[in-house]
């Protein structure tokens, strides 16, 4: 098997556009999930009469289905975010 030689300046370019579309989706993530956090907390204030019953209650529901990341001390922050 014979390894293909590339040029370092063909591999500088490849290695640039594979950065920029790694940050570039990164940051679209960060953008989602701030966005998903801000809207739950909007929710949140909305029902705050619930309080912590209504944080327990999601917590668990929500782990269930997410798994780790959906606690009681996550919503919290959610909540005040």
């Amino acid at each position: 098997m014979t390894k293909a030689v590339i040029a370092s300046g063909d591999y500088a370019g490849l290695h640039k556009e594979v950065v920029n579309v790694v940050e570039s989706a990164r940051r679209r993530v960060a953008r989602n999930a701030n966005a998903a956090y801000w809207k739950f907390a909007r929710r949140m204030v909305a029902r705050k009469q619930g309080g912590q019953t209504l944080i327990a209650r999601l917590a668990e529901d929500l782990t269930r289905r997410f798994g780790h990341g959906s606690g009681k001390a996550n919503l919290a922050s959610m909540g005040v975010f």
